[in-house]
């Protein structure tokens, strides 16, 4: 073998075993080595396929994007973690989320140096596709490493040994431009809709193209590259919201709004998430580790679409009535019958007992496991669980509910919020929200702001929150459009300690910053709630930190500002 494939932060082994270098020169007696393996188009479509499972980022066998939510102020994690503040370089969640990144980077580098020597034993039209989903999926990967870090190495070919300790960290700008002209080689060779169910299409590929504008700031590219998704793509919203989240209702991708997924197979064993187990109700079997706040709960605007302290049907006193039907498919709060890991049952806190229903129909009271457990939503979290991905038709302990990455409903909203900061507040800006908001049942953008900037940005902002909730998108969110300085720090806050005293609709208005992004104050309420953990809040949190077991292992890489 000419070349041996290194994954940063993986090799410094390798690199000290010297007696073992003429071994490694060696190619394989029984398998294919690198430097014969991608002949043909069988064997390309097998190293991409090593690349698609590479996207599967978890923790603890749980995709990491559904967990970022709970380093953000929408949510939580039971232990504590990124949201606290507190954690420093060695945390293991940058070195996951960074090692994670160049896998795929180095399987999509590998794939392609490689299936050069199969571009004659295929049609040219099929090996510029497979080459192309792979150049998306490494773009995707640099997108995380972009955003999350600011700048990282931009490795474009596998490495040579002595080069892995003189990567240098390109900056966040130059993986930007990559990324930008990778997808614009990239997309012309790929469909609309993708060859088969949970590969990359054209429209995949322009609305990562889109995301990264959105982040960037450059809104006139987000808006063209979303605006030619929802021009070219044939693509509408699943009729219903909740379909997105289980099993059964993602099977027949009904409008193909799902984009890209991590898909889950029962032909793989080991193919399984425990997503749902993991925000589970305790009281249907599962290990409630995560949990939404109260921030979240109360960003979901009433039936008549107002934000709850300006609604005229919303009752602080039944705060379940009269809401956003996304609230019901995203939040269990108490009073709800859920259906969680096979067992429906109604959810409470506030009792040792609860409802659950048997096979034959009737209803058995038995203890609460949510009320009295020392892990459960009463005591170690804030009264309330997702229902989002949990809600599920299926055993929790052995679920395939796809992980949604990308879908269409995200590319609507990225091209209103562009078109919002571009102030071209035009019919097909309105037309983008206002699909989103019929699908939840929610009134039409009304008239009277439909040419105010900044009433429309609140909107945007506030939809985009509740739309894609436990979906990856809030630790972005908050520090593009600056607020984390404002949300993440203090108490987080949850429901109402006594259900017989509940508290006022909160202030939203304590400042214009938390007017315009919908931040609820509970500073004067904080009595009448459940609270947890004070949070910490500093600049350096802008960003996560460069691993320090990467650094230790390659001197040429320089901390983030506040890091060293």
């Amino acid at each position: 073998m000419k070349k041996i494939i290194l994954n940063i932060g993986i090799c410094a082994g390798l690199m000290s075993m010297a007696a073992c270098s003429k071994f490694l020169d060696r190619a394989p007696l029984s398998v294919p080595a690198t430097g014969n393996f991608l002949t043909n188009e069988k064997e390309v479509n097998v190293a991409l396929t090593a690349v698609y499972r590479s996207l599967n980022w978890d923790f603890g066998t749980v995709p990491y994007q559904s967990g970022t939510d709970g380093w953000t102020d929408i949510a939580i994690l039971r232990a504590f973690d990124l949201g606290e503040g507190t954690y420093d370089t060695y945390n293991s969640h940058p070195a996951n989320i960074w090692k994670s990144a160049y896998v795929t980077i180095q399987r999509a580098n590998t794939m392609l140096e490689g299936m050069e020597m199969a571009k004659n034993s295929m049609p040219e039209g099929t090996f510029n596709r497979l080459q192309a989903e792979a150049r998306v999926l490494r773009a995707w990967s640099y997108h995380y490493l972009a955003y999350m870090f600011g700048g990282a190495p931009l490795i474009k070919k596998p490495l040579l040994p002595d080069e892995f300790r003189t990567q240098t960290r390109a900056t966040q700008a130059e993986l930007i431009k990559f990324i930008y002209d990778e997808l614009d080689a990239a997309a012309p060779a790929l469909n609309w809709a993708p060859t088969e169910r949970g590969r990359a299409s054209r429209a995949m590929a322009l609305g990562l193209k889109a995301r990264t504008a959105l982040y960037n700031k450059d809104y006139a590219i987000a808006a063209a590259a979303a605006k030619s998704v929802i021009d070219n793509a044939n693509l509408t919203l699943n009729p219903k919201f909740q379909d997105l989240f289980t099993r059964s209702g993602q099977k027949p991708n009904a409008g193909g709004e799902i984009l890209l997924e991590v898909m889950y197979s029962e032909q793989l064993a080991s193919s399984f998430t425990y997503l749902p187990l993991g925000n589970c109700s305790r009281a249907a079997g599962g290990q409630s580790g995560r949990f939404p706040s109260q921030r979240l709960v109360d960003m979901f605007e009433a039936k008549d679409g107002k934000r709850i302290d300006e609604s005229t049907v919303y009752n602080p006193l039944k705060p379940r009535e009269n809401r956003d039907l996304r609230l019901k498919y995203t939040v269990a709060m108490p009073g709800d019958t859920c259906y969680m890991n096979l067992v429906t049952f109604v959810y409470d806190i506030y009792k040792s007992t609860t409802s659950f229903k048997n096979a034959d129909g009737s209803w058995t009271v038995k203890s609460n496991a949510d009320y009295d457990n020392a892990f459960g939503p009463a005591k170690s979290g804030l009264g309330y669980l997702w229902s989002k991905y949990t809600m599920t038709d299926e055993n929790a302990f052995l679920s395939r509910v796809n992980f949604i990455l990308m879908r269409y409903a995200e590319i609507l909203l990225t091209y209103a919020e562009a078109k919002i900061e571009l102030n071209e507040l035009d019919a097909t800006m309105l037309d983008a929200i206002n699909k989103v908001r019929a699908r939840a049942g929610q009134p039409k953008v009304e008239t009277a702001i439909e040419g105010n900037q900044g009433e429309l940005r609140e909107l945007i902002r506030r939809e985009r929150t509740v739309e894609l909730a436990v979906e990856g998108f809030r630790w972005f969110d908050i520090r593009r459009w600056n607020i984390a300085q404002l949300v993440m720090p203090g108490k987080t806050i949850g429901i109402a300690l006594d259900p017989a005293n509940m508290p006022p609709v909160p202030n939203f208005r304590k400042s214009p910053e938390h007017d315009l992004n919908s931040i609820p104050d509970y500073s004067a309420q904080e009595n009448l709630r459940r609270t947890r953990e004070t949070r910490y809040w500093d600049a350096k949190l802008n960003l996560l930190p460069v691993p320090q077991g990467e650094r230790d292992l390659n001197q040429n890489l320089t901390p983030n500002p506040g890091w060293d």
